[in-house]
């Protein structure tokens, strides 16, 4: 894989210094009245000048039956450490692993910045990381779609269980009609009003029932699959959006995320071993991440005998299609030292369907390992 300059950039390149912070005592109606104004996702708590954590939109979201009136102190969460010498490639897996769009940058307890996912964009584009990568190899492919009329909650709970923070929404023909994020909808939480007009309460927390046309956005921003990624990579940073979805013949067949770009960032990060990253499995035991890591580790040997690995994120999914039983829909993507591949299985049996996934990527490394010596064979015959 071609060396990169991004690769040795630090924090301290691109972080912001123009902070919007909050206090634990302050309420989380406060907090997100200032996502809001400010449009961002992610704020530093500051108590006594000191960082204590960090309020996201995405856990205000998760407990949104949480009045607000709810002190900022109980919905707090702790980043990963940061300082403005970290690399780039580490502060994207950080992210990757924590789950954090934006990660407060501190020398000792002293908040000097914050570094977002936006920024890690911009330094991509700035150092043309991405020119000559092709958007049908980056893209996650069959991204997952909403229906016009489908409602806000079915997108929210789309966005969740893919770990996304936007989807494309499509008509009846599966042609592209807008996309909607989290974005869009903040400002129904922002308002308690507004919420109880157009929600009830399910015991869980409010529903939001209003129609994803009302609040998407249009026309979406768009690349076709022979695109170059960087260019991608420049809407995201100039229009300030999560991602640009591709299409063909006016219908969505794959997506450019910032989770995808921050992927392709860690990746560029030197390691000895295989970076992994597993999303969708709150509601399993903790003794099925033990049986997962033991199959990847199995798997990843043999991987290892056609390429270098870097990162492998898989997303679990699960969902009940007959009565109480529950089927597993699992997607991969996985950053060699070459090139990125997806896969993506399914199975009533977690541990089947993972093997499953596992062995379908590890048979198209290995086709394409053939094909490339194939096509060197010929160099060396012609």
């Amino acid at each position: 894989m071609k060396r990169n300059k991004v690769q040795d950039l630090r924090v301290s390149d691109f972080m912001s210094t123009d902070l919007v912070t909050i206090g634990p005592d302050d309420t989380i109606g406060d907090a997100l009245g200032k996502m809001k104004s400010r449009e961002v996702h992610e704020l530093p708590v500051l108590e006594r000048k000191k960082l204590a954590g960090v309020v996201t939109l995405l856990e205000l979201m998760r407990r949104r039956n949480l009045p607000p009136a709810t002190k900022v102190s109980t919905v707090l969460q702790v980043p990963p450490e940061v300082t403005p010498d970290t690399r780039l490639p580490e502060v994207a897996e950080k992210m990757i692993s924590s789950g954090f769009r934006a990660i407060p940058v501190a020398k000792g307890k002293a908040l000097v910045g914050i570094i977002s996912r936006s920024d890690l964009v911009r330094a991509l584009v700035a150092t043309k990381a991405l020119e000559g990568v092709r958007v049908r190899d980056f893209m996650t492919p069959n991204p997952q779609a909403v229906a016009e009329n489908d409602t806000v909650e079915k997108a929210i709970q789309i966005m969740r269980s893919l770990g996304e923070r936007s989807v494309p929404v499509v008509d009846k023909n599966r042609h592209l009609k807008g996309v909607v994020g989290m974005k869009d909808v903040v400002d129904l939480f922002a308002r308690p009003k507004v919420r109880e007009q157009y929600g009830e309460h399910a015991g869980r927390g409010e529903k939001i029932l209003l129609e994803v046309q009302s609040v998407m956005r249009y026309p979406p921003l768009t690349v076709g699959p022979d695109a170059d990624a960087h260019r991608a990579a420049e809407l995201m940073a100039k229009n300030h959006i999560s991602s640009v979805i591709v299409t063909e013949n006016d219908e969505p067949i794959g997506i450019i995320t910032t989770q995808d770009l921050m992927q392709f960032l860690a990746g560029l990060r030197e390691r000895e071993e295989l970076f992994v990253e597993i999303g969708g499995l709150d509601d399993e035991p903790p003794e099925a991440y033990d049986e997962i890591y033991s199959v990847i580790e199995k798997e990843m040997r043999r991987i290892a005998e056609f390429t270098e690995p870097r990162t492998l994120t898989i997303h679990f999914q699960k969902y009940s299609p007959e009565g109480d039983r529950f089927k597993y829909s699992l997607r991969a993507r996985f950053t060699t030292a070459h090139r990125i591949y997806h896969a993506h299985h399914f199975d009533w049996d977690l541990h089947a369907a993972l093997k499953g996934l596992l062995e379908n990527l590890g048979k198209r490394i290995q086709k394409e390992k053939e094909r490339r010596l194939g096509e060197r064979k010929r160099v060396r015959s012609t």
